[in-house]
């Protein structure tokens, strides 16, 4: 009996993968992962014909081989839709489509700029990335071609990845591909693009994440659609020498993604964990360029750190992880810089050194925590004690005046506290105990 029943039982293990579900959910992972390596191999294989172009092929005329790729994945995705009735080949299809189509925008915006600055256009070093040469009527061309493709492709992919917000993220589309197509590339003009692109996309993408439809493969890949106009103008800016301005935009862009943005996308500690590191990294070279950048470097370190301390308050209200950690290194390099500009005497340091110190202060009772408390009152005491020093001046001129002024002021506090004390001194008693509790 007990052979016959693990004889049975061998041959219902055996027979198992013969169920009908078991070999649909086995035909479906193969099929994905099928998807998965043609849809990498075309992206890799485009994306080097891109950079390496042809031994023979004239710059311009990539232009139209990209163009002639692109309707292939756009027949590919009809052939998928009404040959084989099949949505999700066809949906990949529409969607490298359309990701190709920025590609071909920014081609022809740098023809446009190519042609717009004649011989000071800045080229990158690569000579298969440059257009140089390119007719004006071939131009007008390309982009008349360029602008029925956007709006065709681009219909056909958002309606079959995400139907209902279709108008929305064509909106978006025509804006981020409208902007590859100015002719700029200079230093400021070309951050200030960066930066105008990554707050209007940024927008656009958080009003689409509250949809619950638009967290399928579906929604997401629409959605990362609407990035790719701004990783090739960075991509594109990167090309030529990089620029203070740039960085600076750049470095906001990888902490506000790396800090807060992060959050909406995972929920696993490790990520948000190595994205929040990285994000203060990118917020610490921030601050380091823009002290090149406007104040000429770091030296006269006290003018510096004062914005470094705002900068990791700041950083401490956004981070998941060690937010005391941030505001406790904040306050200690707030009350260094302003205590040692007190030290050198400059200028500024009278007024801010008792205005750190307040501010300190509040942060350190809002947040209930010792260290901006304590390192607030060193600030303020310093900036007492700076202008006690003019105080002293004048008492060492007129003696009796100052003795007959402390003496006033003595009487005065006696008689206050003398109706005062109780409460003063359980007030006071009170806000220690309360201390004690503070982190």
């Amino acid at each position: 009996m007990y052979a016959q029943q693990c004889s049975t039982e061998i041959h219902q293990a055996i027979e198992a993968p013969s169920d009908p579900e078991t070999r649909s959910n086995r035909g479906g992972k193969i099929t994905t992962y099928l998807r998965w390596a043609g849809t990498l191999l075309i992206v890799v294989s485009a994306i080097g014909f891109m950079i390496q172009g042809h031994a023979d092929l004239v710059p311009a005329y990539r232009y139209w081989v990209g163009l002639a790729f692109t309707l292939v994945l756009c027949g590919g995705g009809l052939l998928c839709a009404y040959g084989m009735r099949e949505t999700r080949g066809a949906r990949i299809f529409f969607g490298l489509g359309t990701a190709f189509v920025s590609v071909q925008v920014s081609q022809v915006g740098a023809m446009i700029y190519a042609w717009w600055h004649g011989q000071a256009a800045l080229q990158p070093a690569y000579g298969w990335l440059r257009f140089i040469g390119v007719s004006p009527a071939l131009i007008a061309v390309d982009l008349v071609l360029t602008a029925i493709l956007m709006g065709a492709v681009s219909y056909a992919g958002f309606s079959i990845l995400a139907r209902r917000h279709t108008k929305r993220l064509m909106q978006a589309a025509i804006v981020g591909n409208a902007l590859l197509l100015i002719p700029v590339r200079d230093d400021h003009w070309v951050a200030w693009l960066i930066g105008g692109l990554f707050l209007y996309g940024r927008a656009a993408e958080q009003r689409l994440h509250r949809d619950y439809a638009m967290q399928t493969w579906e929604g997401r890949a629409a959605r990362t659609l609407l990035v790719l106009p701004l990783a090739i103008m960075i991509g594109r800016s990167l090309l030529h020498p990089v620029s203070y301005p740039l960085v600076l935009v750049l470095c906001g862009i990888l902490a506000i993604g790396a800090i807060h943005d992060l959050k909406r996308y995972t929920r696993s500690p490790r990520l948000l964990y190595c994205g929040q590191w990285v994000g203060t990294w990118a917020a610490l070279v921030g601050w380091r360029v823009g002290c090149e950048a406007f104040f000429g470097g770091i030296g006269g370190y006290n003018a510096r750190l004062l914005p470094l301390s705002g900068l990791l308050f700041f950083l401490s209200g956004q981070v998941t992880y060690h937010p005391r950690l941030y505001r406790t290194f904040a306050s200690l390099v707030a009350a260094f810089g302003a205590c040692a500009a007190l030290l050198e005497a400059q200028a500024w340091a009278p007024i801010v050194a008792p205005a750190v110190g307040i501010a300190l202060t509040v942060a350190g009772m809002h947040c209930r925590e010792k260290m901006p408390l304590l390192c607030g009152s060193i600030c303020f005491l310093a900036g007492v004690l700076f202008y006690g020093r003019f105080a002293m001046d004048y008492f060492s001129a007129i003696p009796w005046v100052g003795t007959i002024g402390l003496g006033f002021i003595v009487i005065l506090a006696a008689s206050w506290l003398d109706r005062q004390d109780r409460r003063l001194f359980r007030k006071a008693g009170y806000y220690l105990q309360q201390l004690k509790s503070w982190s």
